[in-house]
């Protein structure tokens, strides 16, 4: 099995709602967002998907998100906008761009600070 994965960022705030503490307050973050994708299959050059593709679906996903207040937009104007959600949302999004019947995402890390990370994947069938 190949894993390839990319990393990016973006800046964004949110508040935590029902949380008790001071994370229930308006604060900001700036995430770090890996995304991993896996194949067991390499096209003729030897690539399983290229990391430019990668990086073009995660960004577009980014760019949803960065310079925003995540309260305000879907789906996090419902959901708790979690470091757990948002991991959640990264997957499920990436993959709906990226996977196929040779690659699919398998697991996305988000970090909300330098020391937290969440990370989210879902079994293989």
């Amino acid at each position: 099995m190949f894993v390839l994965k990319i990393v990016t960022d973006f800046a964004s705030a949110h508040s935590l709602r029902d949380y008790p503490g001071d994370c229930s307050r308006l604060h900001g973050h700036n995430w770090q967002v890996e995304v991993s994708v896996e194949s067991e299959v390499l096209n003729d050059l030897g690539i399983a998907i290229d990391f430019r593709e990668i990086k073009k679906q995660t960004k577009s996903v980014v760019k949803r998100l960065d310079h925003q207040y995540l309260n305000e937009i879907p789906p996090f104007d419902e959901l708790n906008p979690t470091a757990e959600n948002i991991a959640k949302y990264f997957f499920d999004e990436v993959a709906k761009l990226i996977n196929n019947s040779n690659v699919r995402v398998s697991e996305v890390i988000i970090w909300e600070t330098p020391r937290a990370s969440v990370a989210y994947s879902e079994p293989k069938l």
